[in-house]
């Protein structure tokens, strides 16, 4: 393989003679004047991937909360969970209904979760219009050595690779780049590896660049045995683990082709993990046009007539909703959910944290989850100096001031689904502050107890429950524990589900649901000093 020597200003010339050049070095990271980033609230972005194929997990991808390729559907999240590891050479393809065209300038880009501006993760991009043909943008690396696995990749010594980017920020896509690309092999000069050109001359002659249907993900194995498209090696973090390779939060589209009739979304809520013993779900989805929608099973364990999905075995089930359109309107890009059936479902519980002091040592932190499983807990944002242990869920309260969200989760196993992720928020301030916390007993000598309420309701499979609303003061250095009992004598830890948490000043409001059964139960509140 080549070794690549450049110097500052080095000027790739393969197609500079056809307008188009790749000049060392290139785009520089995000928020830095030059940069190519678009960020995913831009504007620009009309519409996203919204279907998948082929996937393809690679090596080291094992933690399920990261292989549900539903999650890169849709606009990007921006946040580290809300993505699908590939893997290492791990690939996907995401489908898009009304398809992406090429415009003037930039017409999609694809959305990575690298933590920070240096920590690339990489993948090569293909299109395609068919699903069979793809054609490969093309791709330089100027990374000079090997990169370890906490190592640094900068951006400006890399081009055309998905993940140039850190989380929250696109790294766009112009197909007529490509037209440049297979404008320079038929005029011969330039400097593209002889497989390159193979490959691209295969498929860019069934590639319509009005009509992209398909776009690829490939990760970049960055070990230096992959060459760039002029066979220089490619490196980028190696040899991670856990979650290694390409992690993808969405692809955005810039330009679509143009589609007759006025246009229509579809709204298809999260469907909730399902326990097999339930036997069915009815499913609810509409249209804006009030057309209706009809489903389809598009992989997994069920079946379904009309609006009835029916439970065939356990595993995971994607269900795909689609309206047609008419002579009015256009068709509707399609909505996918996904959702696990298992033997046995959970939710986790976390007792509220009230604010915090800096400096003030550790706090335990107290999770449930109803399957009986270990709940794992992470930081999810604050201060750098506040760290979780994830499994004791002892809080280091560092030494920073701020606002801090933990993350509650629960992958499952075998035989149980994942619980819904559960976020806790509190703020971590200086002792004499306005919510700063006090006492326990200084503050409940001259308050009363918090006020409660108690409804009948229904969970989300539509199972008899009660709703509990209470309120927790997070100025308080308290816990509060939610307790049950059948007899009022023996009170064990409850786990009710959380369905509403809001925040209003110094006071949380907090929701949760009972499951109701034919035993009798009774529950109460309990606070105790932190």
């Amino acid at each position: 393989m080549k070794k690549r020597i450049v110097s500052a200003y080095l000027l790739f010339t393969a197609f500079s003679a056809l307008g188009y050049s790749v000049t060392f070095p290139t785009a520089p990271a995000a928020g830095q004047s030059g940069s190519t980033a678009i960020h995913r609230n831009s504007a620009s972005f009309v519409a996203w991937a919204d279907g998948y194929t082929d996937m393809v997990f690679g090596e080291d991808s094992n933690n399920p909360q990261f292989r549900n390729p539903a999650v890169a559907l849709g606009k990007a999240e921006g946040v580290n969970s809300g993505v699908v590891c590939l893997g290492r050479d791990g690939r996907i393809t995401l489908t898009f209904s009304q398809g992406i065209a090429d415009g003037v300038g930039f017409d999609f880009a694809v959305f990575e979760n690298a933590f920070d501006d240096t920590f690339l993760e990489l993948a090569f991009v293909e299109v395609s219009s068919d699903g069979l043909h793809f054609v490969r943008f093309p791709h330089f690396s100027n990374t000079p050595a090997l990169v370890p696995k906490d190592g640094k990749v900068y951006p400006f010594q890399i081009y055309g690779y998905a993940g140039k980017y850190a989380i929250g920020y696109g790294t766009p896509f112009d197909l007529s780049e490509l037209i440049a690309v297979s404008n320079s092999i038929v005029a011969g000069g330039h400097s593209l590896t002889a497989e390159y050109v193979t490959d691209f001359s295969a498929n860019m002659p069934h590639l319509d660049l009005s009509n992209v249907q398909y776009v690829r993900l490939v990760d970049v194995v960055g070990d230096g045995n992959t060459p760039d498209c002029e066979g220089f090696p490619i490196y980028d973090p190696y040899k991670t683990t856990g979650t290694a390779g390409f992690d993808l939060d969405a692809v955005g589209v810039i330009h679509q082709p143009m589609v007759a009739g006025d246009p229509q979304t579809i709204a298809f809520a999260d469907i909730p993990h399902q326990k097999r013993a339930f036997g069915s779900v009815q499913l609810s989805a509409s249209a804006s046009s009030g057309l209706p929608v009809s489903f389809e099973v598009q992989s997994g364990p069920a079946t379904n007539s009309g609006n009835a999905l029916y439970f065939t075995g356990t595993g995971t089930v994607e269900v795909v909703a689609n309206q047609a359109g008419d002579a009015t309107y256009a068709p509707a890009a399609p909505v996918l959910q996904s959702f696990i059936i298992a033997e046995e479902i959970q939710h986790i519980f976390v007792e509220p944290v009230p604010n915090q002091l800096k400096n003030g040592g550790t706090v335990q932190v107290n999770a449930y989850s109803s399957g009986g499983l270990p709940v794992k807990m992470q930081v999810q944002s604050g201060p750098a100096s506040v760290i979780i242990n994830e499994d004791t869920h002892l809080l280091n309260l560092g030494s920073e001031s701020g606002s801090v969200t933990l993350r509650a989760f629960q992958p499952g196993d075998s035989v149980t689904a994942p619980a819904d992720d559960v976020y806790v928020h509190f703020e971590m301030v200086e002792s004499g502050a306005s919510n700063a916390p006090v006492a326990f007993a200084d503050w409940f000598s001259t308050n009363a107890a918090p006020s409660i309420f108690i409804q009948p309701a229904n969970d989300s499979f539509g199972q008899p429950a009660s709703t509990l609303g209470f309120e927790f003061q997070m100025n308080v250095a308290a816990r509060c524990r939610v307790m049950e009992s059948t007899n009022l004598t023996l009170w064990t830890n409850a786990i009710p589900k959380i369905i509403g948490q809001t925040h209003i000043g110094n006071t949380l409001h907090l929701n949760v649901l009972f499951p109701v059964d034919s035993s009798n139960r009774f529950y109460r509140l309990q606070f105790e000093a932190q």
